[in-house]
C-alpha cells in the first residue's frame, strides 16, 4: 500500500532497523522498558523501536511526555528522524520555530528530497514518500559534529555501515 499513510511508530521501527541492522527485531525487546513516553507502554509492539530511537536522539515526542505513536508521520518529521540518525541536529537546528525549514534545507542540500513533490512535506506522508526519504538518506555520508569544525563527513553512509550498500554512478559491468 505505497499510497497509504504511515505512523510515527512504524517510522521509528524502520529507523531502528536501518541504524542497528536488526531487521528481524531480535534485540528490540531489550529497549521495551526504557519508558521514554507516557503513551508508549512496554507491552506495545513498537515500544522497543520508539524507546531505542528516542534514547539515541533520533526521534522526538510531540512534547516531553507524549510520542503519539499512532499519529501519522509528516514528511518533515520523517526527514528529521533519519537526518538525526545520519548525524545532524547535534547543534539543535531541527528544534524551535523554524525546524521544518532547517530540516528541509539540509535534506535538499544532500539530495534526499530530489524526488519528493514540493509542498507535501507538511502533510501526512505516504509510505512511498517515507521509503524514498529513508532510502535516499541511507546513501548520504554520515556526519560527526564538533563545535570547532561543525559537521564533518565520515565518508561512510548508514547503508554502507549497516547493510554494505554502495552507491555507484555509471554502468556496473561486474559485481562480486
Amino acid at each position: 500500500k505505497p499510497k497509504g499513510s504511515i505512523t510515527r511508530a512504524e517510522t521509528a521501527a524502520i529507523i531502528y532497523r536501518i541504524v542497528t541492522g536488526d531487521v528481524e527485531g531480535d534485540d528490540v525487546k531489550l529497549y521495551s522498558d526504557y519508558k521514554q513516553f507516557n503513551d508508549v507502554k512496554s507491552t506495545d509492539w513498537f515500544a522497543g523501536y520508539v524507546n531505542y530511537c528516542a534514547n539515541a536522539g533520533y526521534i522526538m515526542g510531540r512534547d516531553g511526555k507524549t510520542f503519539d505513536p499512532q499519529g501519522k508521520v509528516t514528511g518533515y518529521e520523517a526527514l528529521a528522524m533519519i537526518l538525526r540518525a545520519v548525524g545532524y541536529d547535534k547543534n539543535g537546528e531541527f528544534t524551535g520555530k523554524e525546524w521544518q525549514v532547517q530540516t528541509a534545507a539540509v535534506a535538499k542540500n544532500l539530495g534526499i528530497t530530489n524526488n519528493i513533490i514540493p509542498g507535501t512535506l507538511g502533510t501526512a506522508a505516504s509510505r512511498e514518500t517515507v521509503a524514498e526519504i529513508l532510502f535516499r538518506a541511507i546513501l548520504v555520508p554520515t556526519v560527526e559534529y564538533t563545535p570547532a569544525f561543525g559537521y564533518q563527513s565520515t565518508d561512510e553512509s548508514l547503508g554502507m555501515k549497516t547493510f554494505k550498500l554502495e552507491y555507484v554512478k555509471g554502468v556496473v559491468t561486474a559485481n562480486e
